[in-house]
C-alpha cells in the first residue's frame, strides 16, 4: 500500500473505528455518542482491538505533520452530519473494493486534471443530493459497462 493511501485509510479507519479522541491535549473532546470510549472499546472483538492497536503503532511511527493531518481529518469527518459520515464510510469501502490497478487510475486522472478543475468537480458535487450523486454514479456505471460490452463486440 503506498503512503497516500495507507494516510487515507488509516485515517478513516481510525474515524469509522470510533477511536477515542482526547488522547492528546490538543485534541477537543468527543461528540457526544453511544457510549464511553472505554464501553466502545470493550464492545471490539479481540481481533479488533489488535488490529487498531496496530493501527495506532503504524500511526505513531509517522512523522509529527502526517499525524497532524491525520487527526484534522478525523475531527471533521466526526465533524460532519450523520448521513455525511455514512456516505464516507461507503465510498471508502467502494474503494478498498478496487483493485491497485483501478485505484491507480483514479490517482492519475486526479494528478492530470487540472487544479481549477478539481476544485469545480468537489464543488459540484458537494452541491449535488445524495439522489443526485446515486443517479450519477449508476450512469458512470452503465456507461463503462456500455463501453466494455462495446469493447467486447470489437473484438468478434
Amino acid at each position: 500500500m503506498n503512503r497516500r493511501a495507507f494516510l487515507v485509510a488509516c485515517a478513516l479507519f481510525l474515524a469509522a473505528t470510533a477511536l477515542p479522541p482526547g488522547a492528546r491535549a490538543e485534541d477537543p473532546p468527543p461528540p457526544p455518542g453511544p457510549g464511553t470510549p472505554r464501553e466502545r472499546w470493550e464492545k471490539l472483538t479481540p481481533e479488533q482491538r489488535e488490529k487498531l492497536r496496530e493501527r495506532y503503532r503504524q500511526f505513531e511511527k509517522l512523522p509529527p505533520e502526517e499525524q497532524k493531518k491525520i487527526r484534522e481529518r478525523y475531527h471533521q469527518f466526526r465533524s460532519l452530519p450523520k448521513d455525511d459520515r455514512e456516505r464516507v464510510r461507503k465510498n471508502f469501502e467502494r474503494w478498498q473494493k478496487l483493485s491497485p490497478e483501478q485505484k491507480d487510475k483514479v490517482r492519475e486522472r486526479w494528478q492530470q486534471m487540472p487544479p481549477e478543475d478539481r476544485q469545480k468537480l468537489r464543488e459540484r458535487w458537494q452541491k449535488m443530493t445524495p439522489e443526485q450523486r446515486q443517479e450519477l454514479q449508476k450512469q458512470r456505471k452503465a456507461n463503462q459497462d456500455k463501453a466494455k460490452q462495446d469493447k467486447g463486440d470489437k473484438k468478434d
